[in-house]
């Protein structure tokens, strides 16, 4: 299963007699799980979606290529999720705050963190 990650692959889902067949991605490949990712060019939007691995029936080579085989009745559409283009790489504005500090120190993104020289981890903990 781990030589799937990053090749396009031949999901096969069934429901009810019926059967049907995308060919995605496979993202990445955990311990539990497998991630896939299908890139929209026209709306400008990746997919994703997250599959357990006690839902695949089988995997393999077949001679149009490799195949994941998902448990009657488990559809990919019940965990998916979908990330703009134009989202991606923007930080936020408003700044979130941290549980631990009762709201009175700032929680910055990582992206800030890796441009500051204080350390804002989102204690009570700051450097002086």
């Amino acid at each position: 299963m781990e030589n799937f990650s990053g090749q396009i692959v031949e999901v096969r889902v069934s429901k009810n007699g019926k059967t049907g067949s995308k060919s995605i991605r496979v993202c990445k490949v955990k311990v539990h799980s497998v991630l896939f990712i299908e890139v929209d060019k026209v709306n400008r939007k990746n997919i994703f979606w997250k599959l357990d691995k006690k839902n695949i029936e089988s995997f393999g080579d077949s001679p149009s290529g490799p195949f994941i085989q998902i448990k009657d009745g488990i559809l990919l559409s019940d965990n998916k999720w979908e990330s703009s283009w134009d989202t991606i790489g923007n930080v936020s504005s408003q700044r979130q705050y941290s549980n631990h500090s009762k709201g009175w120190a700032p929680q910055y993104t990582s992206r800030l963190k890796a441009n500051s020289q204080y350390n804002y981890g989102g204690g009570a903990h700051f450097r002086t």
